[in-house]
């Protein structure tokens, strides 16, 4: 008996002891998965540079290398470099975990239990490394899901006369194990920036909530983004939208062929000392071919990561590859419909609709410019007031669609019913020749 006690009594010391060590273990290979499946690809790449594993805690340093062009400038007098050269910021991660292996409830005390990123800062040469950018408190589950809750501090950035001015963001996301699941929400103060020709622009008080999943490159699910405001100023004029709301969903159905929707709306628009508003804008686009977006958002991210000398010859050579996309992009019946725009204005009401379909082609064919006339199917319409046309514009260009009757006056309101089918367009009943 006394000998079964001592082999109980070692085991348990053995758990006891070992578990931190065995957690410590497992958040070492939460971290490294981390990285391989690093969801900010392209734009951020992930490099860990140590993990030193202990009983209780473990500490991990990472090196972001910032790859987009567009954000390396923007945050430039932010970033430092690692021993080969790269741009990037270099995080360091306190990890708690242990004693136990398992607890009560959805958490689990191993791996992350919570982590704190200290982020440096290049400024100047000054170390502040002691100095958040921003916070992390990261909680995993036992289906190796996590919980992220992110705060980030003022950040300030100066670059070519230029001056701006994040404000703070806190956020909460709840991921799968492999980051192809993504749900949460977050609330950002906003931004100002300013340059040396004494133009302002700010955004204020935003929100975000969205429920997505990866399938293959493409996420698809809902995000909803309001803006109290967004304001731009200068000496010259002002612009302001207030109230902005955007809804986007997508979801995938047969043979990998994506539906779209997006719904947007603002309160008002300030310009030129008028106020308009509101506007609403819904749209949808079905059965969109998720090769061809994956194709598309490739071409676009070899645009993003070009150097700026070469940012003119890598537009031209996108351009020119996105066309090779097109036939593929129309060929699976693609479906854009605008079911409602509306905007009020001080002059009247602008309403339109758009309705395209196209049927299910060969994408070759579709480079046959007649066929793709007679298999086109368009329904639209619009009315606008003539007093939101410039004079030249209404002398040069919409009295000769009158004196056609492509285009009716019903009052001070410019309207017209457009369609096509079978190769033939018509303007108000009216037959428009096409020049193919």
């Amino acid at each position: 008996m006394k000998r079964y006690l001592l082999i109980v009594m070692a085991i348990v010391i053995c758990i006891v002891v070992g578990a931190p060590f065995a957690t410590g273990i497992m958040a070492e290979k939460q971290y490294h998965s981390m990285i391989r499946t690093n969801p900010f690809e392209p734009t951020l790449k992930l490099e860990s540079k140590r993990f030193e594993r202990g009983l209780f805690s473990s500490r991990a340093t990472t090196f972001v290398e910032v790859k987009d062009t567009a954000l390396r400038e923007t945050l430039v007098d932010k970033l430092g470099k690692d021993e080969n050269g790269k741009l990037g910021i270099l995080i360091h991660h306190d990890l708690k975990h242990g004693p136990l292996i398992f607890t009560t409830g959805q958490e689990i005390g191993f791996a992350i239990a919570r982590a704190t990123h200290h982020v440096e800062q290049n400024d100047s040469g000054r170390d502040s490394a002691d100095e958040d950018l921003l916070q992390l408190d990261t909680r995993l589950h036992f289906d190796g899901s996590q919980t992220i809750n992110i705060i980030s501090r003022d950040i300030t950035t100066k670059n070519e006369g230029a001056v701006v001015t994040l404000m703070p963001l806190s956020a909460s996301l709840v991921t799968d194990k492999s980051y192809r699941t993504m749900k949460g929400s977050g609330d950002w103060k906003g931004m100002i920036s300013t340059n040396n020709r004494g133009e302002t622009l700010s955004l204020s008080d935003a929100r975000f909530e969205l429920d997505a999943g990866k399938s293959g490159e493409m996420w698809l699910g809902t995000v909803a983004f309001t803006q109290s405001s967004i304001a731009l100023n200068s000496p010259e004029k002002s612009f302001q939208i207030d109230g902005l709301k955007i809804q986007s969903r997508s979801s995938e159905h047969d043979n990998r062929l994506i539906d779209s929707a997006t719904d947007i709306s603002l309160r008002q628009v300030k310009a030129t000392g008028k106020v308009y508003g509101p506007g609403e804008l819904n749209i949808a686009i079905n059965n969109i071919p998720a090769t061809a977006l994956e194709r598309l958002n490739t071409i676009q991210q070899r645009v993003v990561n070009a150097s700026p000398s070469d940012q003119t010859f890598a537009l031209q050579a996108a351009g020119i590859e996105a066309l090779g996309v097109l036939p593929e992009l129309l060929s699976h019946g693609i479906v854009i419909n605008m079911e409602r725009l509306y905007f009020n204005t001080p002059d009247g009401e602008v309403v339109g609709r758009f309705n395209l379909r196209l049927p299910k082609s060969n994408p070759a064919s579709l480079l046959n410019i007649p066929h793709l006339k007679s298999i086109i199917e368009l329904d639209a319409g619009f009315s606008l007031p003539v007093a939101l046309i410039p004079e030249a514009t209404m002398r040069n260009q919409v009295q000769p669609l009158l004196e056609r009757g492509y285009l009716k006056m019903d009052g001070g309101t410019l309207k017209s019913e457009i369609r096509m089918s079978s190769g033939v367009v018509t303007m108000n009943d009216q037959v428009v020749p096409l020049p193919y």
